[in-house]
């Protein structure tokens, strides 16, 4: 149980986020990436940063990471994404409703299993 537990909040965390930008797919058209967002860049090293993006410039792409100017070339990018933290966090809260709820009626039939076996005479 804690296995498909772990497997289900695993995938809803990775199902969140969209991908805006991606080097083999937009090749360098960045029109979905806004200024005011935050999003998840990933460059061509597989390095990984969080940016809210002030401005997209025709080269580059400027935006704040921890509170500091951040500047990264269009061509450095590999990937941006954009994480859906509210749609996370309502699937994981709905994922763990479904394994409480499961958790809770396999109880509740053991019980009634035990009450209809002494009932038919299973207990003398």
């Amino acid at each position: 149980m804690k296995k498909i537990a772990f497997l289900l909040a695993l995938s809803l965390i990775a199902c969140c986020s969209t991908t805006k930008y991606n080097i083999t797919e937009s090749k360098y058209n960045f029109d979905d990436i806004k200024a005011g967002t935050k999003y998840t860049f990933y460059d061509k090293n597989d390095r990984k940063f969080f940016v809210q993006v002030t401005s997209v410039e025709k080269d580059s792409i400027k935006g704040l990471k921890k509170k500091e100017e951040f500047k990264i070339a269009k061509n450095d990018i590999k990937e941006i994404k954009k994480n859906r933290n509210g749609a996370t966090i309502a699937l994981v809260a709905g994922g763990v409703a479904v394994i409480g709820f499961t958790w809770i009626m396999v109880n509740v039939m053991k019980d009634i299993g035990k009450v209809t076996g002494a009932a038919l005479g299973g207990n003398r």
